[in-house]
């Protein structure tokens, strides 16, 4: 079986599983989409491991991840899906690997590292051209809620995979784990979760319904099956405030553009949430110089069909940005 038809069976099994039992229908294959691309894997050169990140801010480049990932290094290579021709990601873990002495990796500088939290704050030299950022939730979710986390598992030889689970406790805890130089000495904020998690996904994010960053994957504490932790957001929020660093936020009540269509199906025949979905379908193709030409195509597209549409007031702001 191929890679892309398990990715697409992945997917369906995991829409499934959202709706059933729960009030919201959550539509998992369009947030799966959406998170992915803020989503990045993250190679540490010295000691050859890797695991995963989300990107928080674009116009600072920074990066979340685990300490535990990026260890005591200075320089990682970090590397955002890459989308073929049909929108879909290629997930060949080797195909990423193959970048990093190509060339074609981006090089990102260890800005900051918290031990206690288990976290550091990668500087990027660089983000693909039309990709966002993945906004920090405000506060920690609630026991119960439905979460899903995005990494790179080392167990498998695919990037970017999916997992679903429900949160079953928070709080603080302290513990002890092998960080690869030396044994950290953790005491935070925990979310413990259902999710499956892998050493691989250490540093990805975990989500909610909304699309918004929870928490932090901290996959090497896994003690058993379906208990797995996670960095609270408050933990990231903390870090981020003793560096005196401020990224771009959501206002207070606001959603992401399509956020709606994360929990609802679209309305049929209204142009301005058809517009928004095809401007969200066309930044699949935004990313590499080989899909500008395709993604440029869409964008007028969407000016073309939908004129006098926000979607196609974006479109035109973008469409000048490329040329």
């Amino acid at each position: 079986m191929k890679r892309s038809v398990i990715n697409v069976a992945l997917l369906a099994l995991l829409a499934v599983s959202a709706g059933a039992g729960r009030a919201d229908d959550i539509d998992v294959e369009a947030l799966y989409k959406k998170a992915v691309g803020s989503t990045v894997y993250i190679v540490d050169p010295k000691v050859g491991a890797s695991g995963s990140g989300s990107l928080i801010d674009v116009a600072k480049k920074l990066v979340i991840t685990n300490f535990h990932v990026v260890d005591n290094s200075e320089i990682v290579f970090v590397q955002f899906p890459m989308y073929r021709k049909d929108g879909s990601i290629d997930t060949n873990k080797d195909k990423y690997k193959e970048n990093i002495p190509a060339g074609r990796a981006i090089k990102g500088t260890v800005m900051y590292r918290d031990k206690t939290r288990d976290l550091a704050l990668v500087l990027l030299e660089r983000v693909p051209m039309g990709t966002e950022a993945l906004p920090l939730a405000k506060g920690s979710v609630v026991v119960g809620d439905t979460t899903w986390n995005i990494g790179c598992p080392g167990a498998v030889e695919q990037v970017f995979s999916i997992t679903e689970g429900k949160v079953r406790a928070i709080g603080v805890q302290a513990f002890n784990v092998g960080g690869g130089s030396e044994v950290l000495k953790i005491k935070a904020k925990i979310v413990t979760t259902t999710n499956p998690a892998n050493p691989g996904d250490s540093g990805g994010a975990l989500i909610d319904k909304r699309g918004y960053q929870v928490a932090v994957t901290q996959s090497i504490n896994t003690r058993a099956q379906l208990i797995s932790n996670f960095i609270d957001v408050t933990e990231v929020r903390a870090f981020l405030n003793e560096k005196r660093i401020q990224i771009k936020e959501l206002g207070d009540g606001d959603k992401p553009k399509d956020d709606a269509k994360l929990i609802a199906v679209p309305k049929k025949n209204d142009p301005e949430e058809d517009a928004s979905e095809l401007l969200r379908r066309s930044k699949l193709f935004s990313t590499g110089e080989e899909k500008r030409p395709t993604y440029m195509a869409k964008l007028q597209e969407i000016i073309k069909k939908y004129p006098g549409t926000i979607a196609a007031k974006d479109a035109k702001k973008i469409l000048g940005d490329l040329k």
